[in-house]
C-alpha cells in the first residue's frame, strides 16, 4: 500500500511517536527563518530581547556558527545568551548532537541552549538535554499538530480551514520522571519557549 503526501506529513514515528515519521521538507533558510519568528514571539515580553540569524561567536576552541544566538537581560542588567541549532536530519537526533551543543555552550560561555530538529529525537537524547537545560523541539508540518478519530483513513482528509492550522509548527519536547510531554510552538503559541527562556 503507497503512503500518500498527506499520511506523510501527518504521521508520527513508530518507535518514538512524539516525533514525526518524515522530515518537513523546506529550505534551511526558510527553516531557521521561521525558528527566528518563533524566539521573536517568544521573547516580546523580555527585556531588551533580539535574536539574530547565522551569528558567529568565538571561543578558546574556534570560531562557531549558530543559525541564530538570542539576547536579552534580566535583574537589572544581567545579559543572558541563547545559542540556537536547527538541524535537518532524516531520523530523531542522537545524544552526541546535544553534547556536542552543550560543549559548544561552555566553549562560548552562552547560558541556555535550544535544538530543533526536523525528525525529532531520541529517548537517549531528550534525557541529555533534560539533565542539562536543553530545549528540544521538533520542527513539523502544520498537519502534524491535527488529529482526529475518524471510522475510514482519516490520514488522507486534510484539516478544515477553520481549524487554522499554521503551515510549520514546533513539538516543545521535555522529559520528566521517565513522561514525555509535548508542548505545541507556533506564532500564536510561544508559552512554552518563553517559560523556558526564563531562569
Amino acid at each position: 500500500m503507497a503512503t500518500s503526501m498527506s499520511s506523510k506529513k501527518q504521521s508520527r514515528n513508530p518507535n518514538s511517536p512524539w516525533n514525526p515519521a518524515y522530515p518537513v521538507d523546506l529550505t534551511p533558510e526558510k527553516y531557521e527563518q521561521q525558528v527566528v519568528a518563533w524566539l521573536r514571539a517568544a521573547g516580546g515580553t523580555l527585556e531588551n530581547f533580539q535574536v539574530q540569524h547565522l551569528q558567529h561567536l568565538s571561543g578558546t576552541g574556534g570560531d562557531y556558527e549558530f543559525d541564530a544566538v538570542a539576547e536579552f537581560t534580566m535583574l537589572q542588567g544581567a545579559r543572558i545568551v541563547v545559542l540556537v541549532e536547527c538541524k535537518r536530519y532524516s531520523q530523531p537526533v542522537e545524544r552526541e548532537k546535544l553534547l556536542s551543543l552543550w560543549a559548544k555552550l561552555q566553549d562560548v560561555k552562552a547560558h541556555k541552549a535550544m535544538m530543533f530538529a526536523t525528525c525529532g529525537f531520541q529517548s537517549g537524547a531528550l534525557d541529555y538535554a533534560t539533565a542539562y537545560g536543553i530545549a528540544t523541539i521538533a520542527f513539523v508540518n502544520g498537519q502534524f499538530t491535527y488529529e482526529t478519530k475518524s471510522i475510514g483513513p482519516a490520514a488522507d482528509n486534510p484539516p478544515p480551514p477553520w481549524a487554522r492550522i499554521p503551515e510549520y509548527a514546533g513539538i516543545f519536547i521535555t522529559r520528566a520522571d521517565g513522561t514525555i510531554s509535548c508542548s505545541l510552538v507556533d506564532v500564536e503559541h510561544v508559552d512554552a519557549v518563553t517559560a523556558w527562556l526564563l531562569p
